[in-house]
C-alpha cells in the first residue's frame, strides 16, 4: 500500500515542488504565473469538466446526498468559524464573514482536478463535478450577500443575488458545466477531433495546474493575525473533511463517491477567498495567509487521507 501511494502522490509533490523551484531561481516570473492560471481556467478547467459531464448519465451529476454531505460540512465549518472568530479574535463582523469565506472554499479548479483524477480517476472526477457545479454559485453569493448586508442592511437582497448570478454567467466553468450537462442530457454525438482536442486538453490539466501551485507558493509569507489564519486553516483542511466523512456515513453515502468528497473538502482555499477580501477590503492579509497555512498543512493531511480512503 505504501508503495502505492508514492506511485500515485509522488508525481504531485515533485510538480508542485518543481513549480516552486522554477519560481526560487526564476525561470517562472509573477507575470508568467498569472498569464497561465488564466490559460488553465479558461481552457484546461473547462475541458475536463465538459469531457468528464458529458461522458456520463445527467443523473449521476445530481447527486443529492453528496450534495447534503459536503454542503452540510460546508455549513457547519462556516457557522463555526465565524462564532469562534467573533468571540476569540475580535474581529468584526465582516471580517468574520471574509475568513469563514476562507475556511469553506476549495481550490477545486487548479488543485483539486489533478489532486482527484490521480488518486480516483473517472468516478472521483464526477464526483468533483457534482460539487464543483453549485460550489462557486452557492458560496459566493451567500458571502456577497452577507457582506453587502453588514454594510447597508436596507438593501435588496435579490438584487444581490442577481448581479452575482449575472456576474457567473460568463465563468468559463459555470458554461462547461452546463454544456456537458447539455451534451449529456440529450446525448449529442462529439466530432471524433473535438474529442480528441478536448483530451488533449485534460490530459495537459494536471502537470500544469500543479506546477502553478508550486510556483505561486514561492514568496508568499505569513502576514495579519497569525492566529486567525491558523483557525481557518485548520478548519479548512482537517475540520470540514471530518464533518464530510460523519454526515456521509450517516446519510449511507458509498465509499467510493464519499472518499473524493472528503480530499475534496480538504483541499486549502483558492484564490478566489483572496479576491472576496481585496474586493470588500476586508482582512485580506489574513486571508492570504489562511490560504498559505492552509495549502502547506493540506500537503501533510492530504496524503494521509488517500491512505485511509484511496488505498483502503
Amino acid at each position: 500500500m505504501l508503495i502505492n501511494l508514492v506511485d500515485q502522490l509522488g508525481p504531485i509533490f515533485l510538480l508542485v515542488a518543481m513549480g516552486y523551484g522554477l519560481a526560487k531561481i526564476g525561470l517562472v516570473e509573477k507575470a508568467s504565473i498569472a498569464g497561465m492560471t488564466k490559460m488553465t481556467f479558461w481552457t484546461l478547467i473547462p475541458a475536463t469538466l465538459f469531457v468528464t459531464i458529458s461522458a456520463n448519465r445527467v443523473s449521476e451529476l445530481f447527486n443529492l446526498s453528496i450534495w447534503i454531505a459536503y454542503y452540510g460540512a460546508v455549513a457547519l465549518t462556516a457557522i463555526s468559524v465565524f462564532i469562534v472568530l467573533r468571540l476569540t479574535k475580535g474581529n468584526s463582523t465582516p471580517e468574520a464573514i471574509v475568513l469563514a469565506f476562507g475556511a469553506i472554499f476549495s481550490n477545486i479548479g487548479m488543485l483539486g482536478i489533478p489532486v482527484v483524477d490521480i488518486l480516483f480517476g473517472h468516478q472521483g472526477l464526477l464526483v468533483l463535478a457534482t460539487i464543483l457545479c453549485i460550489h462557486a454559485i452557492s458560496l459566493l453569493t451567500l458571502t456577497i450577500m452577507l457582506l453587502e448586508w453588514t454594510r447597508n442592511r436596507s438593501g435588496n437582497p435579490a438584487a444581490i443575488v442577481v448581479k452575482t448570478l449575472r456576474a457567473q454567467i460568463c465563468n468559463p466553468i459555470i458554461v462547461a458545466i452546463l454544456c456537458g450537462v447539455i451534451v449529456a442530457s440529450f446525448e449529442i454525438p462529439v466530432p471524433q477531433f473535438a474529442t480528441t482536442f478536448l483530451g488533449m486538453l485534460k490530459s495537459a490539466m494536471p502537470p500544469i495546474a500543479l506546477l502553478l501551485i508550486g510556483a505561486g507558493i514561492y514568496g508568499q509569507k505569513l502576514r495579519g493575525n497569525l492566529g486567525a489564519s491558523i483557525i481557518g486553516a485548520v478548519a479548512k483542511v482537517c475540520l470540514m473533511p471530518a464533518l464530510v466523512f460523519v454526515i456521509g456515513m450517516m446519510l449511507g453515502v458509498p465509499m467510493q463517491s464519499l472518499a473524493p468528497a472528503i480530499i475534496i473538502a480538504a483541499l486549502p482555499p483558492g484564490v478566489n477567498s483572496v479576491l472576496m477580501a481585496s474586493t470588500y477590503e476586508t482582512a485580506r492579509e489574513r486571508t492570504a495567509t489562511t490560504m498559505l497555512v492552509a495549502t502547506v498543512l493540506a500537503l501533510i493531511v492530504l496524503p494521509v487521507l488517500a491512505i485511509f480512503l484511496a488505498f483502503d
